[in-house]
């Protein structure tokens, strides 16, 4: 079974929420309005992926106004529900979580597992310019990790110096939210204290595979685990587009550890979806490791 553990969805409905509530998603309506959900279906199926995983990525609702994130996780994440009954199994969703009110985030994670069933939670890779693993955020993680539960990161376009020209959040910063995020929830001990959350880590880790040497670097200082044994518990998605890198990324990380994403619909167009899913193929690696990573690493830690 395929399955794209990375896409995204912002119908028009959801985009005029978030609007009333403060977010602007002036981009989220021009990729989205490039593809509607109905249409959706008919290209996942020319590129053969059975299910997709929807989830709000960069537009996580993460209000410092309580009500205002209590609102928008609970709209975002009844309307893909919706979405997911609707298409009978053709889509599948991470919830989102109404961060950074803590109490209140545990009750829409559960809300999420218990009565809409989704696979898992989406959570961004910071919360309004404060790490995951500060001591506040502990009672979210100590409930996942009381779950098991499966959580997606992904890059909010945080910013940050030198980051000033157009895109560059986004395009470039992004992948270093990847990599820093990652790399503090395995140095700060959080991992540790909480190993059964299964963590994904998307854009085939950001930097990490590439920098996996100078990680060693950490493991002399009385952090008890290095940050390369925690990083190899981890699983990544596939969002890079380069064989080379990928194969990189198989052999620091393991091919147990990487399945299929493709960030739809950020891409320059449809058209390019494709290249997404079979640059895996024409990666030359193994028949075997191509097999696991399209079509059944997801689907053991997922089990849609």
């Amino acid at each position: 079974m395929r399955i794209d553990v990375h896409a995204h969805y912002y119908p028009p409905e959801l985009v005029r929420r978030m609007g009333e509530l403060g977010r602007d998603m002036t981009r989220a309506v021009q990729v989205t309005c490039e593809c509607p959900i109905h249409q959706r279906v008919d290209l996942l199926n020319s590129v053969g992926v059975d299910t997709q995983v929807l989830s709000m990525g960069v537009q996580q609702p993460y209000f410092e106004d309580r009500n205002k994130a209590c609102l928008a996780a609970r709209f975002a994440n009844e309307l893909y529900q919706d979405t997911v009954a609707h298409f009978g199994g053709r889509f599948a969703a991470f919830g989102c979580v109404p961060l950074p009110h803590v109490s209140a985030a545990v009750e829409e994670a559960a809300y999420c597992l218990d009565d809409l069933r989704m696979a898992g939670i989406n959570l961004g890779c910071s919360v309004v310019g404060r790490a995951l693993e500060e001591p506040e955020f502990e009672p979210l993680w100590a409930e996942l990790n009381r779950r098991r539960a499966v959580v997606f990161l992904h890059p909010v376009a945080l910013g940050g110096p030198l980051l000033d020209l157009p895109g560059l959040p986004m395009w470039l910063g992004s992948r270093f939210e990847d990599t820093i995020a990652a790399v503090r929830l395995v140095i700060s001990g959080l991992t540790a204290r909480f190993p059964d959350v299964k963590i994904i880590v998307p854009h085939l880790g950001g930097t990490i595979p590439f920098i996996w040497g100078r990680l060693a670097d950490y493991s002399n200082r009385g952090l008890g685990e290095s940050p390369q044994q925690g990083l190899k518990r981890f699983y990544y998605d596939t969002v890079n587009n380069t064989p080379a890198a990928l194969r990189c990324a198989v052999e620091v990380l393991g091919p147990e550890r990487i399945m299929l994403g493709t960030d739809f619909p950020y891409m320059k167009a449809t058209s390019e979806l494709a290249g997404y899913v079979n640059y895996v193929a024409e990666s030359g690696l193994d028949p075997d490791v191509v097999s696991a990573i399209l079509d059944r690493n997801a689907l053991e830690l997922l089990k849609l």
